[in-house]
């Protein structure tokens, strides 16, 4: 099972979360740390999620997609897409990389002296 775990991994770098486009960084959903969980039972794999905000209004659009790129693993027969609603993201959730090209084109404010 860690090796279908592992190819759904890589699939969902594959998904860009839609709100990472809108600043001009398409960063993929596990980039962006919102990939809480996947896991593998029998031909069925889920893939729990926490959103950036509870209010996204993308959640829809990125669990088609995460259906239509995790669906066409081989042995892969049933995609589930959880939300993890009591889970809270932060920017840190992301990874060091992905948190660096967002900040090349959006730089934290300096502070006020």
């Amino acid at each position: 099972m860690t090796a279908i775990v592992e190819q759904v991994r890589a699939a969902l770098r594959d998904v860009v979360d839609p709100c990472a486009i809108a600043t001009g960084v398409p960063i993929d959903i596990v980039g962006m740390g919102l990939v809480r969980g996947v896991t593998a039972d029998g031909g069925t794999v889920t893939v729990t999620l926490q959103l950036t905000s509870p209010f996204c209004m993308q959640i829809g659009l990125m669990s088609d997609r995460i259906r239509e790129v995790v669906g066409l693993l081989p042995g892969v027969n049933g995609v589930e897409v959880d939300v993890d609603h009591t889970a809270e993201w932060m920017p840190e959730d992301m990874e060091s990389d992905a948190r660096a090209a967002l900040r090349r084109v959006r730089p934290l404010p300096l502070a006020s002296s």
